[in-house]
């Protein structure tokens, strides 16, 4: 299967959601996503994964049991770029669509016979993150980088809002 007929646009305010494949490959109305985030940087993908992992927490009121039962997934993103290829196709995600590709995700996604779209290709994104993983190709390598940049970040937010609850969970 290939990407869907018809894309679904995001929500207003969202900057990533996900919907049944199989809805969207019949052309059905698509509804309301199973999942939706407004997070920014690769925030809405761990949260995601951790939601995805058995037993993990529910997101956005969407359990690992519902994303499970839904089947192939469809991701909707703003800007997908190598850093995000990765976690995606991590969380077993094969059908993907953003406004911004960059070529390193496009040619994991092909790596893996999975498919990726967009509506405008760069290079690649302008980011110390796509900088990280230019070169990485072992996806167990990148998922550990990941990782390590995101501790850094939460401790980075942490830093900014000491009030503000920063989740730990981190594997």
């Amino acid at each position: 299967m290939s990407l869907p007929p018809t894309i679904p646009s995001l929500p207003d305010g969202a900057t990533m959601a996900l919907w049944p494949l199989s809805a969207l490959a019949k052309g059905m109305e698509v509804g309301e996503p199973l999942y939706v985030s407004s997070g920014k940087w690769l925030h809405p993908l761990f949260d995601l994964l951790d939601a995805a992992s058995p037993g993990g927490p529910a997101v956005a009121g969407t359990s690992s049991q519902a994303l499970a039962s839904a089947g192939d997934l469809f991701l909707r993103d703003r800007v997908i770029g190598r850093a995000a290829a990765f976690l995606i196709l991590r969380a077993g995600i094969r059908h993907a669509w953003a406004d911004v590709v960059s070529d390193g995700a496009l040619s994991l996604f092909a790596a893996q016979g999975a498919f990726l779209g967009g509506t405008e290709r760069l290079a690649a994104i302008g980011c110390m993150t796509e900088d990280l993983l230019r070169d990485v190709d072992d996806p167990d390598l990148a998922w550990a980088l990941l990782l390590a940049r995101r501790q850094t970040a939460l401790a980075a937010l942490q830093a900014e809002s000491p009030g503000v609850r920063v989740p730990s969970k981190l594997d």
